[in-house]
C-alpha cells in the first residue's frame, strides 16, 4: 500500500518494499501458521459453485496430462463447463471432466476414443456417455435457436 518510492529526488531515490506479484501470494511454509490457517479458511469458504469448478478444473488438468491432450482442448472443455454448468450439476466432477474433454476433443477436430479418457479416470462409461449426451443435446438446441 502506498507509494513505491519514499523520495522522488533523483539523488536520494530509495526503494521501499518490492512490488508484490500475484504469483507471490501463494502460501508457503515460511509464511507461518497464521497464513496457512488463512489459506485453509479461504479454501473452505468457497461457495459451492466455485468449489465444484475448482474440483472439475483439477480433474481436467490431471486427465489432460494422462491422456496427452493439447492445452486448446482443455480450454474448450473449461468453456463448456462454464457454459453448461447447471446442465451437468448432478454428475460427479470426474464424470463431468471426462465428458467435456471428450466433447471438446471431438469439437477441436482431434477425436479420441472414450477409452483413452476412461483409462485416466475412475468415472463409469455409462455416466460419462449420459453427461456427454446432455451436452450434445444442449449444444444442438442452442444452434437451432440461432
Amino acid at each position: 500500500m502506498g507509494p513505491e518510492w519514499r523520495s522522488f529526488d533523483k539523488e536520494k531515490r530509495v526503494r521501499t518494499a518490492p512490488l508484490v506479484i500475484k504469483t507471490d501470494l501463494g502460501v508457503k511454509p515460511e509464511h507461518g501458521v497464521q497464513w496457512r490457517r488463512l489459506a485453509r479458511f479461504h479454501r473452505e469458504t468457497l461457495h459451492g459453485r466455485e468449489r465444484r469448478l475448482v474440483k472439475i478444473g483439477g480433474e481436467l488438468r490431471r486427465i489432460r496430462e494422462c491422456a496427452g491432450l493439447p492445452q486448446s482442448v482443455v480450454e474448450e472443455a473449461e468453456a463448456l463447463v462454464k457454459r453448461y454448468f447447471d446442465l451437468v450439476a448432478g454428475f460427479p466432477p470426474e464424470v463431468v471432466a471426462v465428458a467435456v474433454l471428450w466433447t471438446a476433443a471431438k469439437a477441436s477436430g482431434a477425436p479420441r476414443p472414450l477409452e483413452d479418457f476412461l483409462r485416466c479416470s475412475k468415472a463409469s462409461e455409462r455416466r460419462v456417455r449420459k453427461a456427454a449426451w446432455r451436452l450434445k443435446e444442449a449444444k444442438t438446441k442452442q444452434k437451432a435457436v440461432y
